[in-house]
């Protein structure tokens, strides 16, 4: 049954980042192929309140011969107000970060991200397909028993990365000194401590002109932030830069000084700055955890201890050898093929296409 119209539902919809960039994608996508289609979010960023519906206008559109994308990454009003509608549920699965990881510095996450994954189960019997934009995203899914389920990479908008560089950026990290970068917020499950402690290597024992840059918000989860800093002044290594949030322009300028991409996170469901730097022709080194290497197809460099000797000599010797380095990066770059918005959005509407056409 041809579907009257495909909406989506999402918590926010925020001005340029990935899930926000992706519903606005699929939303254009749905348009082009004829669809009735909008966007109905939750909390609304005031630079998207145009392109967006309350999510309670919802009940104005809803009908049986819908159907209705759930992206979900944390319980939310927008995910009950699907258990009150008859259209068929897609839901899209961007993962919901373990409670554990955030228990020690902030209750109300931690309370949070466990009531997101009680909501979740809940949709099971609700959902008619589960998508989950890595296969560790699918497998989760399909343990809570929801039947079918499939992947469908997050649809990515990497343009963003091309253009200017912030000129103030780039003459203060200009030169000849390695530069080891981390792109992400810093919260406790992408385990910088163990980033620190391999930097604290490689600035003692490879090149003490090392410097580490890590780029993203870092007040919300300050005493990590704090217990980071103090842990650097132990192992007595500097040339440790904490940016804050950036703009477009400084996150161009950091990856255009960066070396080496270093990830030591133990729970990704995606991990999008994998693929920025991927498609910055940046070195990727990770750890081998969660959604990191269904998502990158093992195109990167991943390791399986977190022995600090061990990650820094080994991106000193990817570095400092041309041809190993360019063949990471020729099997970095396959990674990219996966995700490209054609290829994503074919997949979807393949997807969507099946559930049109089963009774």
């Amino acid at each position: 049954m041809k579907p009257h119209a495909i909406h989506q539902l999402t918590v926010s919809a925020a001005y340029g980042d990935a899930i926000g960039n992706e519903v606005m994608q699929i939303r254009d996508a749905l348009r082009a192929a004829g669809y009735e289609s909008d966007v109905f979010v939750e909390l609304v960023d005031p630079r998207m309140a145009a392109e967006v519906r309350p999510y309670q206008e919802y009940l104005e559109v809803a009908r049986a011969d819908n159907i209705v994308l759930l992206h979900y990454s944390i319980g939310s009003k927008v995910s009950q107000l699907v258990q009150e509608i008859e259209d068929r549920l897609v839901l899209i699965y961007h993962n919901i970060t373990p409670a554990h990881w955030y228990a020690p510095y902030t209750f109300t996450v931690a309370r949070d991200c466990a009531a997101g994954r009680i909501e979740l189960a809940s949709l099971r019997e609700r959902t008619a397909l589960g998508l989950g934009d890595s296969e560790y995203n699918r497998r989760e899914l399909e343990e809570l028993g929801f039947e079918p389920t499939a992947v469908l990479p997050l649809l990515l908008d990497l343009s963003a990365l091309d253009g200017p560089t912030d000129p103030t950026v780039m003459a203060r990290f200009d030169g000849d000194r390695p530069t080891w970068l981390f792109v992400g917020r810093v919260v406790p499950n992408k385990c910088f401590e163990d980033i620190v402690r391999a930097f604290a290597y490689f600035q003692r024992y490879v090149n003490h002109r090392a410097r580490l840059v890590i780029v993203g918000e870092h007040r919300t989860f300050s005493p990590y932030y704090d217990a980071l800093q103090d842990m650097a002044a132990a192992l007595g290594v500097d040339g440790i830069h904490f940016t804050g949030h950036v703009t477009n322009a400084e996150l161009r300028a950091y990856y255009s000084v960066a070396d080496a991409f270093v990830c030591m996170s133990e729970h990704e469901g995606f991990c999008v700055p994998l693929f920025e730097a991927i498609y910055r022709d940046l070195p990727v080194f990770a750890f081998d955890a969660a959604a990191i290497p269904y998502s990158t197809g093992e195109g990167v460099l991943l390791f399986e201890d977190k022995d600090p000797a061990l990650i820094a000599e080994t991106i000193a010797a990817v570095l400092d050898d041309e041809a190993t380095r360019e063949a990471l990066l020729r099997r970095q770059r396959r990674a990219l093929d996966s995700v490209t918005p054609q290829t994503v959005l074919t997949a979807l509407m393949e997807h969507l296409l099946g559930l049109s056409e089963s009774p």
